[in-house]
């Protein structure tokens, strides 16, 4: 399922609890089950490293991961969440991104609790990790977690190339050419994992996470190494419109077609993400 890049654009940079702890129950009573829906991709993957999808009663039209929650109810878009089918499910918390104002406070006012996860950058997920995971009763598995995620950070700068390649991230584009091309900036998560693996993002200097570029642009940053994260990418002939682009990365053949959802957006796949960008810069040249 592609990504709209209305998704990647509006991702926020916080994670905070929007609403009071419900009262515990009288003595003597029930607990009352736990009922719980996402509203985003990362926040559905959250509830996965946390252990706890048998939890999720919905989740919104674009999580797939981990594969069970494709069975689950879908309770509209990012950025538009179906609010009559979300109280239908009788959550007991819906987990929102902090764009979601709108709804938190419609859902509040009906009586639904919400924490808001909004994730952008690294120190995001492990922010939504904890957070969600003290709602839950997980805080020792998002400690656990958290922690490994730091040991692949630190594992992953150790083996950095002394040598930093000169990378161009493609996040968009059209289908079959290089028109409408967008690329990933100063400040975006592709950005972040690509310091951390070594290499050099040409757009470093650009001021914006996810700038539009054309191709006078990517002649004069001259990239040795295009990672075209692009849904136009895949499949067999999806890079051809590189190849007799005047850059060093098309003429030695660096050129690399990662479709990996876990590269597009923060998500506790840390160490996934840095494998697979660390191996597609590291690759020499053909």
């Amino acid at each position: 399922m592609r990504w709209p890049l209305a998704l990647l654009l509006v991702l926020g940079v916080a994670c905070g609890k929007k609403t009071e702890e419900p009262p515990p129950p009288p003595p003597g009573s029930a607990a009352p089950q736990v009922r719980i829906i996402s509203l985003t991709p990362s926040a559905t993957e959250v509830m996965a490293a946390l252990g706890a999808t048998s939890l999720l009663v919905g989740v919104d039209d674009y999580s797939e991961y981990p594969p069970e929650v494709k069975q689950l109810p879908k309770v509209g878009s990012f950025l538009t969440p179906n609010l009559e089918a979300i109280v239908r499910l009788r959550p007991t918390l819906v987990i929102v991104d902090d764009i979601h104002t709108g709804s938190a406070k419609a859902l509040e006012d009906a009586g639904i609790q919400t924490v808001a996860c909004a994730m952008h950058t690294l120190p995001d997920v492990e922010s939504a990790l904890k957070t969600v995971g003290a709602r839950i009763g997980k805080t020792a598995e998002a400690t656990r977690i958290a922690a490994d995620i730091d040991r692949a950070i630190d594992a992953t700068v150790s083996r950095r190339p002394a040598k930093r390649p000169k990378v161009l991230a493609i996040i968009d584009r059209e289908a079959g050419g290089l028109g409408n091309l967008v690329a990933a900036g100063t400040g975006s998560y592709v950005d972040e994992l690509l310091a951390l693996v070594g290499g050099a993002n040409v757009l470093a200097g650009a001021g914006i996470r996810y700038p539009k570029l054309s191709m006078e642009e990517v002649l004069r940053a001259q990239p040795e190494v295009i990672l075209d994260l692009s849904y136009a990418a895949r499949g067999d002939r999806g890079l051809d419109p590189w190849r007799t682009v005047e850059i060093p990365a098309a003429k030695s053949g660096r050129l690399h077609a990662l479709g990996e959802p876990y590269l597009i957006a923060p998500s506790p796949r840390v160490t996934q993400a840095l494998d697979t960008m660390a191996r597609a810069i590291a690759e020499p040249a053909r």
